[in-house]
């Protein structure tokens, strides 16, 4: 499905009705609608262990709640930016009690996942890494199925690449976590 935009550039009000007129996974950055492709299988898989396992450990522990892939957050409001990471994970304090909220977070997650697709180009993938760590990211793992590793970004700190017989750790965002990288890709 394509998306198909009324307009060049999106504001926070315009959000809401677009995602009920616009088809296909879309992101808005800096006021500019961006279609993303489906993901693979492989994406998809490796995607969907990560979730299993942060949502298993989250939920043992009362930390907070992981969501799946398309779930978006706004980042910034003028212009708006809204990202839809591929897993995040929010600590049950940011939430608003009562009912869960329905419309988009206006908050960034505590940390989140980014699996690399082909279709993924360098640039495209710095800016989002960027983007998530200026609106308050403590965590962003950047998961590369072809080269089976996790390189792992946090503000003011260098990255760190991890390898498959390394452990891929919650650090303070998620204390006690802890999964083989070899696990993700297995």
């Amino acid at each position: 499905m394509a998306v198909t935009a009324d307009k060049e550039t999106y504001t926070l009000q315009d959000l809401q009705g677009v995602s009920r007129t616009i088809t296909g996974r879309w992101e808005v950055v800096r006021g500019r609608l961006r279609e993303l492709a489906p993901a693979n299988f492989r994406h998809g898989v490796i995607a969907g262990r990560l979730f299993a396992r942060l949502y298993q450990f989250a939920e043992a522990h009362g930390f907070g709640y992981v969501l799946m892939a398309e779930t978006g957050f706004i980042l910034s409001e003028e212009p708006v930016t809204l990202r839809a990471p591929d897993v995040a994970f929010v600590r049950r304090e940011r939430v608003p009690t009562g009912d869960l909220p329905e419309q988009f977070a206006h908050f960034a997650p505590d940390l989140v996942v980014e699996v690399l697709s082909p279709s993924d180009t360098y640039s495209a993938l710095a800016e989002k890494v960027s983007d998530w760590l200026q609106a308050g990211v403590h965590i962003v793992w950047v998961v590369d199925p072809a080269d089976r590793t996790i390189s792992v970004h946090r503000a003011n700190r260098p990255m760190r690449v991890l390898k498959e017989e390394d452990t891929l750790s919650g650090e303070d965002v998620l204390p006690g976590f802890e999964c083989r990288v070899s696990e993700i890709f297995k």
